[in-house]
């Protein structure tokens, strides 16, 4: 039996020599190919709804293979509604845009109301023409008094302090940063995520809760704070999309999971309802 058992290891230990071999034997500036194949097509949905007038839209793509470096294709000519339970809003495309749905002029968003986004396409993707999300938009979580910047010269970023009261309801919030009133954190890993377990129905008091790059941030600019109050759902959502758009490690790690949804039919992407507080100061290095 153990020499049985010895030839299995001495054989498991050439293999694996052998693959060490073809690994680190070739040239660092080899192609490498590899054939990761495709997977069906999905509708892919990004929708908001907010108090705020500019951003109520909703865009529709076809999603791409993981590896895919072309742009997802907009998904035309579908009937695009959302009903906050009185009325019924359609969201016109957008012509120089395909796959990005507006809506109507003077349409808003309003607190503790709970909307239902129905799509129809021109054809079917993934079995089905038909597509709906539901969401309700939470209440503004925090009464901001102000925010603070303060610049850590050794890490070469700045700090956003917050100083606000947190109610004592289970409250969960996206920061968001502006600078001179352009958005620095469009990206999804920029973005702060955050619950409200450590200050639940208490003061701030100057908490850290962003951290700005000096690259996007110089002294004398103003620096506006978008401070969202979301649902745990989306919260769960921005967390796992972020999660799964890092490096992986180890580096042959399976491939990503699917990250959840609240559309139907196997739909990816999310329809989010918030509802937001800005508050804004200007940058500056050891302010007297």
């Amino acid at each position: 039996m153990q020499i049985k058992m010895s030839r299995h290891i001495n054989k498991l230990l050439a293999t694996s020599l052998g693959i060490l071999i073809l690994l680190f034997g070739t040239s660092c500036t080899e192609r490498i190919d590899i054939d990761t194949g495709s997977t069906y097509t999905r509708l892919a949905v990004e929708g908001y709804i907010t108090p705020q007038y500019d951003k109520q839209w909703v865009r529709l793509t076809k999603s791409s293979d993981y590896f895919s470096n072309v742009s997802p294709e907009g998904v035309s000519g579908a009937q695009v509604i959302v009903d906050d339970g009185s009325s019924l809003a359609t969201f016109i495309e957008d012509t120089e845009n395909p796959g990005m749905y507006i809506a109507p002029d003077g349409y808003i968003g309003i607190p503790n109301t709970e909307y239902r986004l129905d799509i129809e396409l021109t054809e079917i993707i993934n079995e089905s023409k038909r597509y709906t999300a539901i969401e309700k938009m939470p209440y503004p979580g925090q009464e901001v008094d102000s925010i603070a910047l303060e610049y850590d010269d050794f890490f070469e970023v700045w700090l956003v302090k917050l100083y606000a009261q947190e109610p004592p309801t289970e409250d969960y919030y996206m920061f968001n940063g502006y600078v001179n009133g352009k958005i620095v954190t469009d990206s999804v890993e920029s973005k702060n995520i955050s619950d409200d377990k450590l200050f639940n129905g208490n003061y701030t008091s100057g908490a850290v809760v962003m951290v700005i790059r000096e690259a996007l941030l110089k002294e004398g600019d103003l620096f506006t704070m978008e401070l969202s109050n979301i649902t745990k759902e989306y919260a769960d959502y921005m967390i796992q999309l972020q999660l799964e758009i890092r490096p992986q490690d180890p580096l042959f790690s399976g491939p990503p999971a699917n990250v959840t949804s609240n559309l139907d039919y196997g739909a990816v992407g999310y329809f989010s309802c918030y509802s937001s507080v800005f508050a804004s100061t200007v940058a500056k290095i050891n302010p007297k």
